[in-house]
């Protein structure tokens, strides 16, 4: 797909240092976000504190094309798809959904049903059937 040739595309970017616009190396710029799959099974607080120390948070999604992006992302690195975790948390008030990022919860792609609370669960990961 062309997500998959971004993603290819832009592993195989050389990071210049002089480039103030280009991602690290091992992350993936699609526009101009950098996003990076890092594989740990951790619970999301853990997952998102991960991500504050290398100066980011858990993804947020805010269109079908990032979406998209990031699904190709993680089956470059889990063919599996095994269930990853987003940026989106309700924690703080049921069905008040946001960013870890603070940006505005504007897209949403759930599955059928959901969200449920059945588990008490209030945090969001992509691949779960």
């Amino acid at each position: 797909t062309d997500f998959d040739k971004i993603v290819k595309d832009a592993e195989e970017h050389q990071v210049n240092s002089k480039c103030p616009s280009c991602c690290p190396l091992g992350w993936v710029k699609y526009e101009r976000r950098c996003f990076l799959y890092q594989a740990n099974s951790m619970d999301w607080a853990s997952a998102e504190k991960r991500c504050l120390n290398v100066g980011a948070h858990l993804v947020s999604i805010h269109s079908e094309n990032e979406y998209q992006l990031v699904k190709a992302v993680i089956r470059a690195h889990d063919t599996q798809e095994n269930p990853t975790w987003i940026g989106m948390t309700g924690c703080q008030k049921k069905f008040n959904w946001f960013w870890s990022d603070g940006s505005r919860s504007t897209f949403t792609k759930w599955n059928r049903n959901e969200p449920n609370f059945l588990s008490g669960e209030c945090c969001v990961h992509m691949n779960w059937d």
